[in-house]
């Protein structure tokens, strides 16, 4: 490779360029980081190229598709960020309910264009993390429930490894690389840039909003985590977001693949927790009740710090104390949320071929974050 002249290829953005600034920035501000180059690759060469030039030039490495790494570990200073945020192929076989992508697409996007199509990969919550990070990951969703993870409906994968050779893996190519990427594979074994996914057939669903004052937490989380979800068909899936700061907020959003009439009665419980402030349950569009979930999350970068551990039982009294201090005491000029995730139903069918951490039987996410632009206070919450 000594011997071997190596150009970058593809839209290559430096520090002399203008929208150098714009290239590096990551999701969460509270990283600063300066690369060396960034290449911006346009194919599956582009990538092959720039891990080559990267060996030959002793400059390391960073791959990147949605900038949603919470560590900002996509991006790092001095450094070659390999960044397929605009691979974004796509070809739908509907003979045989799959579709194959490039790592480009972002989950509102997709979400969007296949619902035209009348089909669904279940591909996360939030709107713009790249389908790389999510998959790689392990992938909630808000279909989880019925659907099972990202990472279960992953069929096969194209990646770059560390020499440069382009790889395809699936259960019976390269099994064990397939293996391990569904859920372990985020920067750990290739640049990845293609997938091919099984997809589901979708058009409308059961869809749900309710929203309380911030002083009825305990008892909606209550409601919540012992009566809607583990006693939800698993047709439903649901979220619980509480923050506090500049717009206190207490609010439940769900997917149920069913009729109103069924969602209703799955939520008389929480209905009677606390006193709802608004109520909406009502049947529409799968990409429009998608739509309406990416509203709630954050859409623009910004500054902050966030851990989100699994739960495995309901949370006791003491658990729920704790959540409701950590929202309701916040530093000055900062925000607190909690976000919850309910798991169980499919993702709980656990298949025998998933990674370790993916066979216990998870029962909600939880994912404590602060936000805002002192640094210093971020880092002491969290860090000591």
């Amino acid at each position: 490779m000594n011997n071997q002249k190596i150009e970058l290829t593809g839209r290559i953005v430096t520090p002399n360029d203008p929208d150098y600034n714009s290239a590096r920035e990551e999701f969460n501000t509270f990283f600063n980081k300066f690369p060396l180059i960034i290449v911006f690759a346009q194919n599956t060469q582009d990538v092959v190229n720039a891990v080559r030039w990267s060996r030959l030039h002793k400059v390391p490495i960073r791959m990147r598709s949605g900038r949603h790494n919470y560590e900002a570990l996509s991006v790092s200073n001095a450094g070659l960020v390999i960044d397929v945020s605009e691979m974004k192929q796509l070809e739908i076989d509907h003979n045989n309910g799959t579709v194959t992508i490039g790592t480009g697409w972002r989950n509102i996007s997709l979400i969007e264009t296949l619902a035209a199509e009348g089909l669904v990969v279940p591909s996360g919550v939030c709107p713009t993390p790249g389908i790389a990070g999510v998959t790689l990951g392990g992938g909630h969703s808000i279909l989880s429930r019925p659907f099972g993870l990202t990472l279960d409906h992953l069929l096969e994968l194209e990646m770059v490894d560390a020499n440069g050779c382009i790889i395809r893996a699936n259960a019976k190519c390269n099994s064990d690389l397939y293996w391990a990427s569904r859920g372990a594979g985020g920067g750990n074994f290739g640049i990845c840039t293609s997938f091919k996914f099984r997809t589901h057939k979708i058009n409308t669903v059961g869809f749900a909003e309710i929203s309380w004052g911030i002083s009825d937490l305990k008892p909606v989380l209550t409601s919540w985590q012992e009566y809607t979800l583990p006693c939800a068909n698993k047709r439903l899936t649901t979220t619980l977001f509480m923050s506090a700061g500049l717009e206190p907020s207490l609010l439940m959003q769900g997917v149920f693949l069913g009729s109103v009439q069924e969602l209703q009665m799955q939520l008389q419980p929480l209905l009677k927790a606390g006193s709802p402030l608004q109520v909406t349950i009502e049947e529409i569009p799968w990409a429009e009740a998608a739509a309406k979930i990416a509203e709630k999350q954050p859409a623009t970068p910004l500054p902050f710090k966030s851990v989100g551990p699994y739960v495995y039982e309901l949370l006791p009294e003491e658990g729920l104390s704790i959540i409701d201090h950590f929202i309701n005491n916040l530093p000055p000029f900062s925000t607190t949320s909690v976000f919850f995730h309910g798991l169980g139903g499919a993702v709980a069918e656990v298949p025998n071929e998933r990674l370790l951490i993916f066979t216990e039987k998870h029962y909600q996410t939880c994912q404590y974050s602060l936000l805002g632009s002192n640094q210093k206070v971020l880092a002491e919450v969290f860090d000591g």
